[in-house]
């Protein structure tokens, strides 16, 4: 018998979805969350912005910084974090990995969902990605944001 290897799961998770197998929206967390490291990887910040859940960058960002309350200011900001991000990850070098995921650990409208990365040499890395379903689908978010949120703050501040 053949051994499921990490660079076949994606592609068993996707004739899952495809062939109606699994139930639930086209995006399932594990999807979602490969897509995004894969994105994150390789390069792709369209992507890899797209699938963060961004209202909840944008709430943590207000709690540590002073806005100015004025109309427009909350699609001024979100816009502007989108575009730090999106700078940030364009930054990224590709790389080339093979992914995987064991399926998600579920908690209501939250996921925590464990991505394997595997190297052309054979080393792997884990990458633990948090998400939420929002309106839009399931978006990183959680603990996965820590470090944007950061990144976002020092950024804002030597700004403005």
């Amino acid at each position: 018998m053949k051994k499921c290897t990490h660079r076949a799961m994606p592609a068993i998770a996707l004739v899952l979805l495809l062939s109606g197998a699994a139930c639930g929206p086209p995006e399932e967390p594990e999807i979602v969350a490969i897509s995004y490291v894969r994105a994150t990887t390789g390069g792709d910040p369209d992507t890899a912005v797209r699938l963060l859940d961004v209202e909840r960058i944008t709430e943590r960002v207000e709690e540590q910084i002073v806005v100015i309350h004025s109309s427009g200011r909350e699609s001024f900001l979100q816009d502007s974090i989108e575009t730090l991000l999106w700078g940030l990850f364009r930054e990224t070098l590709p790389e080339d990995f093979a992914y995987g995921a064991i399926p998600a650990e579920r908690d209501g409208d939250t996921a925590r969902v464990t991505v394997t990365k595997t190297g052309a040499g054979g080393e792997t890395s884990e990458v633990i990605v948090h998400l939420r379903n929002t309106d839009a689908g399931w978006r990183v978010s959680g603990p996965s944001l820590d470090q944007l949120v950061t990144f976002v703050v020092q950024r804002l501040q030597e700004k403005y």
